[in-house]
């Protein structure tokens, strides 16, 4: 989906777990994700640092996937700034079976299972997946030395569920999950591991959805200083970043008639952590208590939707070697309007106008880091967030649903964004800290289109134009009208499959226009196209076998500058089979 992406190009399969938070229609990540991730409208993100682990969930297990662009803080709260991925999985009682495993070059393997039985109201589900590969080496063979290693990963991911029907509109469920990974990062010293576990509980009704969960979790790693001729590097810190959450929502529904719905809600969340490295621990505990509410009426034609949310987020018991920190609060008011209007002939418009914000995490604001020879140092004084912003669009839907055209333009301001901003530059180090922009810029268009040309054929393809820049930084103005790192100008995909018979072929196209590494625009990335493709055959009813291939043309497209260039991987192949039983 173009506009999305994690904090670098990298994908999560070799990518350190502190870039993988997600970002959405050009508002950036910074290792904490601008979006919000839901599993089961249970938040996905980490409690510590904002980022997912997305190898925590077992791939048979997703039964669909939402996204939804635009600030969202009306309904979601602090997180969903650019948006909301929804992920969703079987939580009601069901008898079934979904089982995948392939293998394929750089040592990769995974096996997958999802699996539920019911017993009349009650149900049991076992989710588990186990996946391993040894990934590839980062630097380009023109810059390596003798201390860069592939980088790679070993998870394990499992989580049992009870689930019970409640009359013929609702169901609740319990899950109970645990997630184990190792990796390495490219270098023999620069290695992480996380352990998470966490209990979910969840209820389903016509009018009410209630969500009750905890997790805890903690994630070790070390960093390094690589030399000059990269064939050394010397240990510069070991970390050890534990935390926990207990989080509560509630949302109550209710329609008049069949024009007209109401919702409110309540939302609460508790998080402690802290970062111990070699010569500082610091941390703190953070609360979070937002309430919301939205109307929504249909009148012929038109539908108006008017909601808002206000959030008080806490920040206390705040500490940096024993040194207490003050108590430090803000709030924000999230409203959003939205207006639709349908016409004839499969034609509708759409506008709308919100507000969100996106209060910091534990990790920015107490978590050192170093990236290759980039450091990075926290801000215990960070201040939330803000955006503001608007869109409209226009929808057509013509020839029974097999031709869909949408067109959107957005803008959006930020307030205060957080940002890596640079401090100093030597050829072996440079060093830069958090800080809150004065205010950066958002704005583009969005274009997408879904064809059915025959029965066998299926064919879409989405663009983006992201313009995001910065508008003032008093700190310094040398930053102000510089592009936003980390987001690309233009980025365009395409998916194109052909079913016929027992066979399914299916390619996917992907192009990444350039973009910057660094807030002073000295440090560009090339853009790049990918192609992926797959051919499966179903060889009976509940077993079906497959090949495949990921960046079929084998780009080395680059991933970051730090200043040593990282690339993205070559291609690679799997093969497999899927079983289904129902």
């Amino acid at each position: 989906m173009p506009g999305f992406s994690l904090f670098r190009r990298s994908g999560s399969l070799t990518a350190n777990p502190t870039t993988q938070g997600a970002s959405l229609r050009g508002v950036g990540a910074n290792g904490a994700s601008r979006a919000l991730v839901m599993y089961d409208d249970v938040p996905l993100n980490s409690p510590f640092g904002g980022w997912v682990y997305w190898n925590r969930l077992p791939r048979v297990s997703v039964e669909s996937v939402e996204v939804f662009n635009g600030g969202a803080s009306d309904l979601y709260g602090s997180g969903a700034l650019g948006g909301v991925i929804n992920i969703t999985s079987r939580t009601t009682p069901a008898s079934f079976l979904d089982f995948e495993a392939f293998g394929g070059n750089k040592t990769t393997g995974v096996a997958s299972l999802s699996a539920g039985k019911a017993w009349g109201d009650f149900g049991v589900g076992l989710a588990l997946q186990a996946l391993h590969t040894d990934g590839y080496i980062l630097v380009p063979e023109d810059q390596r030395g003798t201390v860069d290693t592939a980088a790679g990963t070993s998870d394990l991911s499992g989580s049992l569920t009870l689930s019970k029907e409640l009359g013929p509109r609702g169901h609740a469920f319990l899950r109970l999950g645990s997630f184990g990974e190792s990796r390495d990062n490219g270098t023999p010293v620069q290695i992480n591991d996380t352990r998470i576990t966490w209990l979910d509980l969840g209820v389903n009704l016509s009018s009410v959805l209630i969500r009750v969960y905890g997790s805890r979790e903690i994630l070790n790693q070390n960093f390094s200083s690589v030399a000059l001729d990269r064939n050394s590097e010397a240990l510069t810190n070991r970390q050890r970043n534990p935390s926990q959450q207990l989080g509560f929502a509630f949302q109550w529904r209710h329609t008049i008639g069949d024009h007209h719905s109401l919702s409110a809600g309540v939302e609460a969340r508790d998080v402690r952590g802290h970062s111990a490295e070699r010569f500082v621990d610091a941390g703190s505990r953070q609360q979070t208590l937002g309430l919301f509410a939205t109307d929504s009426i249909r009148i012929g034609s038109w539908l108006f939707n008017l909601g808002g949310r206000v959030d008080r987020w806490r920040n206390y018991d705040g500490f940096s070697n024993r040194n207490p920190f003050p108590t430090r609060s803000e709030t924000a008011f999230s409203p959003r309007l939205l207006v639709l209007k349908r016409l004839a002939g499969g034609l509708s418009l759409s506008a709308s106008a919100y507000r969100a914000f996106r209060a910091p995490t534990l990790n920015e604001l107490f978590r050192n880091f170093r990236a290759g020879n980039v450091v990075t140092n926290a801000n215990s004084q960070l201040s939330a967030e803000r955006l503001t912003g608007g869109e409209a669009g226009v929808g057509v839907q013509r020839f029974h649903d097999r031709l869909f055209i949408r067109g959107n333009s957005f803008w959006s301001q930020i307030d205060d964004s957080i940002a890596n901003v640079t401090l100093t530059t030597t050829p072996a180090l440079i060093t830069r800290r958090r800080q809150n922009l004065g205010a950066i810029r958002a704005r583009g268009v969005e274009l997408a289109a879904v064809v059915k040309p025959g029965r066998h054929w299926d064919l879409s393809a989405e663009y983006i134009l992201t313009d995001t820049t910065v508008l003032r930084f008093p700190a310094n103005h040398a930053l102000e009208g510089l592009f936003v790192p980390q987001i690309a100008r233009n980025q365009f995909n395409f998916q194109l499959s052909y079913t016929a018979g027992e066979w399914k072929v299916a390619t996917q196209g992907r192009f990444v226009g350039r973009q910057f590494d660094d807030d002073l625009n000295t440090l560009p990335l090339k853009s790049f196209f990918t192609l992926d493709a797959e051919a499966s055959r179903a060889v009976s009813e509940q077993v079906r076998l497959f090949f495949a291939v990921q960046n079929l043309t084998g780009a080395r497209y680059e991933i970051s500058s730090t200043p040593v260039f990282t690339v993205g991987p070559p291609a690679l192949v799997r093969a497999g089979v899927r079983l289904s039983l129902r």
